[in-house]
């Protein structure tokens, strides 16, 4: 498949409902990992641990829209398989950039245990819908030189790349950054290929988290 081609999503409904224990879950890895790069911050107030969240969503779809009722957390290989390395490379940082010739940047999920979630969450009779990953403020904490992409709840076009390849109907940025007040907050969208750009979903997560957490939830 190129990068070219489009889902075939047809009346696939553009409502992304979250239940709140994936959110929940989800969440709590994101600031799990956010939390391990302020950690990692040297005497210069740089951190040397880039935080990477991503699970895949399961759920169902109705008349209504698409409920997510599961997330699962696979391995990361993009720092250990020897396709993936040469993927990012001779491919992807040539053409998106030099920062991605870092090997902490990016996530890429192993295959075989996509395939075991699949089958696992089959039993349970849901269904793969898409995938959910998070961006921090990087441009704003990372070192220098890696400053230049400014990180958000929208996509990179190495994001809407990797959306094209999967052919996802759900893709969901989450965006954790240091607030004002120097807690942490949150802004969510979700995406799905479209025939140029990526196309904006209605995203609704559970009210109560939202107000607990200080998430904002776009479109």
């Amino acid at each position: 498949m190129t990068d070219d081609a489009t889902a075939p999503f047809g009346d696939l409904p553009r409502l992304v409902r979250f239940e709140h224990e994936p959110a929940l879950r989800f969440l709590e890895h994101a600031v799990g990992e956010y939390r391990k790069c302020l950690d990692s911050r040297g005497a210069d107030g740089t951190p040397s641990h880039l935080p990477r969240a991503s699970g895949l969503l399961f759920g169902r779809v109705d008349d209504l829209g698409i409920t997510v009722c599961d997330v699962e957390f696979v391995p990361n290989v993009r720092d250990s398989d020897e396709a993936v390395m040469a993927e990012f490379e001779t491919t992807i940082a040539p053409r998106f950039g030099e920062v991605y010739r870092n090997p902490g940047r990016g996530f890429w999920s192993d295959e075989g245990a996509v395939l075991r979630a699949v089958q696992r969450q089959a039993a349970g009779g849901l269904e793969p819908m898409g995938s959910v990953h998070s961006h921090p403020n990087w441009h704003e904490i990372g070192p220098p030189h890696e400053r230049r992409q400014r990180l958000s709840e929208n996509p990179t076009p190495m994001d809407e790349y990797l959306f094209r390849q999967s052919c996802w109907p759900v893709n969901v940025i989450w965006y954790v950054h240091t607030a004002d007040d120097g807690g942490l907050a949150h802004r969510v969208a979700g995406w799905r290929p479209g025939p140029e750009r990526c196309e904006a979903l209605r995203l609704r997560l559970p009210p109560d988290l939202c107000a607990e957490f200080g998430v904002q939830s776009s479109h």
